[in-house]
């Protein structure tokens, strides 16, 4: 499990990242024309961003390999979810009113039990 849970990690760093570089190359641009699409598409940045999700990816399938999938898909998505509301609050200044807390809250909640309710029944 220790292995799986490292490769977890690994797909949420660089997912994550991969989707901060991509928001924060489309804050640059109004892709209005097809100049600007074309300048999007071949910036180094933005493909980088596309490599890390692409790596990101391949972490995820070997996390799936290592593990049961009713158990590795909900940690994967509940740490993909938390790291992406922390780098939107810190790094892109997203707002989190208590609604939105409570919200983060349930869903990390259940996937917790669908977790251990999994590892359970393993």
């Amino acid at each position: 499990m220790t292995r799986s849970i490292l490769y977890i990690l690994l797909y949420a760093a660089l997912n994550v990242s991969g989707a901060a570089l991509i928001k924060w190359k489309l804050k640059e641009t109004s892709l209005e024309t097809l100049e600007e699409w074309v300048k999007l598409v071949l910036n180094i940045t933005f493909i980088s961003a596309f490599l890390l999700i692409i790596l990101s990816a391949l972490a995820f399938f070997k996390a799936l390999s290592l593990n049961s999938f009713s158990i590795t898909i909900p940690i994967a998505t509940g740490l993909n979810f938390s790291l992406t509301i922390v780098v939107g609050y810190f790094l892109f200044q997203d707002k989190l009113n208590m609604l939105s807390f409570v919200g983060f809250l349930l869903i990390i909640s259940g996937i917790i039990v669908l977790s251990l309710n999994n590892s359970a029944n393993a």
